[in-house]
């Protein structure tokens, strides 16, 4: 009891708890903690635990990744801002949002649904709001600053002008109208989302695959509700993370499809290509948009798992 204790009170005063409803600075110092400390993991960590293989075509340019992490600065503001607009939203109910305890079968059930749910609305939400940054006139004033690294870092994720935040990070709002969603899971998946924005610029290869976000989330959850403990654990790093961005439909192509994964989830290179060729591949969980618009580039299945043969 003295050890949670010593635990919890810590938290406190680094403003990490609790999970949801404890305002603007309790949801920055999550973001922030999360976003840096994972880009540190990333970016210079991995590396050192073993040998990766680049996928990048040109070296990074001096001061990209420094100027990357302080360009993110607003970003984060900008998301913490829209969950402190989350919780208020709970506290006047005017949402779908609801809390309490999550025990039975039946709640865990539902709570896999919204994932999966939240998953196909953040792709299609991205993509769309992607492809309209693409727009001469929102590219130039607004997305630009997002492409100006061509060989991207962990800490490109999220480093884009403070519009596009608005603009990216509005579906985590908009999705509090949609369905019945625990403010436990709204926090914990959007706090994992950024797990996928920075593992896709990573740059380099780590094979076979690394483990889904996911069931720990859940995990994490069911530990969170019941003891209001925040969730915090672990593309743009630049090497290949595993043959699918990490996602419950991730682990049923690993079951059905091996190590190989499947062409219609993401990679690391899926996005990593992006920053090459500009005018491909918007979306940012699976590859189905991209290949109904005729978005994908073509040499993008031909080479993509070369990386896990």
């Amino acid at each position: 009891m003295a050890g949670t204790s010593s635990s919890s009170s810590w938290l406190q005063l680094l403003h990490l708890q609790p999970l949801w409803g404890g305002g603007f600075l309790v949801a920055l110092c999550q973001l922030s903690l999360f976003y840096y400390g994972l880009g540190a993991v990333l970016h210079w960590v991995v590396p050192l635990l073993g040998p990766v293989q680049g996928i990048q075509e040109a070296p990074r340019k001096p001061g990209e990744v420094a100027r990357d992490a302080i360009n993110s600065i607003g970003p984060i503001v900008v998301k913490a801002g829209i969950w402190y607009i989350v919780e208020q939203m709970h506290a006047a109910g005017i949402s779908k949002l609801y809390a309490g305890p999550v025990s039975s079968p039946y709640q865990v059930a539902y709570l896999l649904l919204c994932i999966v749910l939240l998953d196909y609305l953040h792709d299609a939400w991205f993509y769309w709001t992607h492809r309209a940054l693409h727009w001469r006139p929102l590219y130039r004033w607004v997305h630009w600053e997002h492409h100006r690294s061509t060989a991207p870092s962990a800490f490109t994720g999220y480093a884009f002008h403070v519009v596009e935040a608005l603009i990216v990070f509005a579906n985590e709002v908009l999705v509090c109208w949609l369905f019945p969603i625990h403010m436990g899971l709204h926090r914990i998946y959007h706090i994992a989302t950024t797990v996928i924005h920075e593992a896709g610029h990573v740059g380099y290869k780590l094979s076979p695959f690394t483990p889904t976000v996911e069931p720990c989330m859940l995990i994490a959850f069911t530990a969170a509700v019941r003891s209001s403990i925040p969730f915090y654990a672990a593309g743009h790093v630049g090497y290949e993370l595993s043959p699918f961005i990490p996602t419950l439909e991730g682990i049923a192509a690993l079951l059905g499809c091996g190590l190989r994964g499947s062409p219609g989830l993401n990679t690391v290179q899926h996005h990593d290509m992006h920053h090459r060729y500009p005018t491909k591949h918007f979306s940012l969980y699976f590859t189905h948009w991209d290949r109904w618009m005729g978005t994908l580039h073509p040499k993008y299945d031909a080479g993509l798992f070369r990386y896990f043969s």
